[in-house]
C-alpha cells in the first residue's frame, strides 16, 4: 500500500466493510437473545469509524467541502497514514471472521437462522475487547489525523 491508488482503494474498501460489519453485529444484537454488549459496541465503532472512512475518502478524493492547505496536508507523512490504514483493515478482517462464524453466514452475506445458528461458545469476549481496543485507537488516530488536517 504503496502509492495514492492503493491508499484510496484502501479506504474505499474500509467503507464498506465498516457498512458491512456494523449491519451484521447490529443484525445479531438485535435479533439474538442475550447478546453480549461487546457485539453492541463493535456496531457503534463500525457505524463511527464508517463516517471517519468516509471524510477521509472525500478528502483524498478531492471532494472535501473545505480544501487544506498544502501545508497542513505536509503536516502528516503518509506513511503514517499507510500504517493507520493497515491496521483498520487487519482488524476489519479479524472482525468479519470472528462475526461471520458467530452468525453462521450464508454465502449470500445474509444471516440465515439466526436464532438456531448463533453459537455464543465461539464469541470470545476477550477476544472482542482487544480488537475493539485496536478499533478505537485507529478511530482516534484517523480522527486526529483529520482534526490536523481540516482545522
Amino acid at each position: 500500500m504503496s502509492d495514492p491508488l492503493s491508499i484510496i482503494a484502501s479506504v474505499v474498501g474500509l467503507v464498506t466493510t465498516s457498512a458491512k460489519i456494523a449491519s451484521i453485529a447490529k443484525q445479531l444484537y438485535d435479533s439474538a437473545k442475550d447478546a453480549p454488549a461487546s457485539i453492541r459496541r463493535i456496531s457503534e465503532e463500525m457505524d463511527q469509524l464508517h463516517l471517519i472512512f468516509g471524510q477521509v475518502q472525500m478528502l483524498l478524493e478531492g471532494h472535501a467541502k473545505k480544501r487544506p492547505s498544502r501545508s497542513r496536508l505536509t503536516m502528516l507523512p503518509l506513511h503514517h497514514l499507510m500504517t493507520i490504514l493497515s491496521g483498520c483493515v487487519l482488524a476489519h478482517s479479524s472482525l468479519e471472521e470472528k462475526l461471520s462464524k458467530v452468525a453462521g453466514l450464508a454465502r449470500g452475506g445474509s444471516i440465515v437462522g439466526l436464532g438456531a445458528r448463533v453459537q455464543w461458545a465461539l464469541w470470545k469476549e476477550a477476544e472482542a475487547g482487544v480488537i475493539l481496543v485496536e478499533l478505537e485507537r485507529h478511530k482516534s488516530s484517523l480522527n486526529t489525523m483529520l482534526l490536523i488536517i481540516q482545522w
